[in-house]
């Protein structure tokens, strides 16, 4: 019977994404499984290639989710959009080029499993630390700061310094911010893993490393990171780092101020797109030696 449990749990997911981190690591589970009908190195080839050809109207999207204001969409388009995209995923096998999402679910940049190691990885891919905590959507507009779930649930509510989060921000109305987080109940935290907007400039399109820099320097120009009356919670960019092996096991010694959830690796040439992609992969910290081939020692994070 345990055996019979094991073997359903490791080949049931709840999500119809390729290799989705909500199931086990196809590669690591106990019992195998067919993990994709293309491997994951050619569907990040092809999204890449995609991505050069293929503008999203991110101006309007940043507009949108700033002033929850959803008028404009026409319902017919969205339905030819809709059975465009459906007829150009069958042909793909991959998801990609999907309209872009309304309201707050589904708005994140969300991983895979890393189980094609990149040929590429220490050229041209940039790694993350993640902390314990609930991945959000933190729109700041208006006056006011929100956190979104996932699924679109707006869980708190509050003032900040980000530009467009309170009426004591710096930054006129029409000021307002979109950030990619993971919030830190235990440290009263918003951990900045990524920026999509920044007083009303979208940069969806930008390349990873592009929006990193942006995210730290403006982080810093606010003074984000200290906690006071107007700023009841730090906003704390997230550091990333190389992909050589002497700088995955340097990262996997140190300690840091959080809990060690996993470690995010992003394509440095991606732009910022809702959905679950190839070009962002995720391990544990105990996978990396048995995926990378690296060995590492990780006893302070167990």
């Amino acid at each position: 019977m345990d055996e019979l449990t094991q073997a359903l749990a490791s080949s049931f997911s709840v999500s119809q994404e390729l290799n989705s981190t909500a199931a086990p690591h196809p590669r690591l589970a106990q019992y195998k499984s067919k993990y994709s009908s293309l491997e994951q190195g050619e569907r990040r080839r092809r999204l890449l290639e995609l991505q050069k050809s293929k503008r999203l109207d991110y101006v309007n999207h940043a507009r949108r989710l700033a002033e929850d204001d959803w008028s404009g969409m026409d319902s017919e388009e969205e339905e030819e959009e809709e059975e465009g995209d459906k007829r150009e995923d069958e042909e793909m096998d991959i998801d990609v080029g999907k309209k872009l999402p309304k309201r707050y679910a589904n708005q994140l940049m969300l991983s895979e499993w890393l189980i094609d190691v990149p040929a590429d990885l220490v050229e041209k891919w940039i790694m993350v630390v993640c902390p314990v905590g609930k991945r959000v959507l933190v729109v700041a507009s208006r006056g006011s700061t929100a956190a979104y779930t996932k699924s679109g649930y707006c869980f708190k509510k509050f003032a900040s310094l980000l530009p467009g989060g309170s009426k004591d921000s710096s930054g006129t109305d029409k000021d307002f911010t979109i950030l990619d987080c993971i919030y830190s109940e235990v440290n009263q935290t918003y951990y900045v893993l990524d920026v999509m907007c920044w007083r009303g400039h979208p940069i969806y399109d930008c390349q990873t490393d592009v929006r990193f820099y942006w995210m730290h320097t403006k982080l810093l120009e606010e003074g984000l990171g200290e906690k006071s009356k107007l700023n009841p919670f730090s906003f704390v960019g997230l550091k990333n780092f190389p992909c050589t092996p002497e700088s995955l096991c340097k990262v996997l010694s140190t300690d840091f101020p959080f809990q060690v959830d996993g470690l995010l690796f992003y394509h440095r040439a991606k732009h910022y797109s809702p959905g679950c992609t190839p070009l962002v992969g995720w391990l544990r910290p105990n996978m990396v030696s048995d995926v990378l081939g690296i060995a590492v020692s990780i006893g302070r994070w167990c």
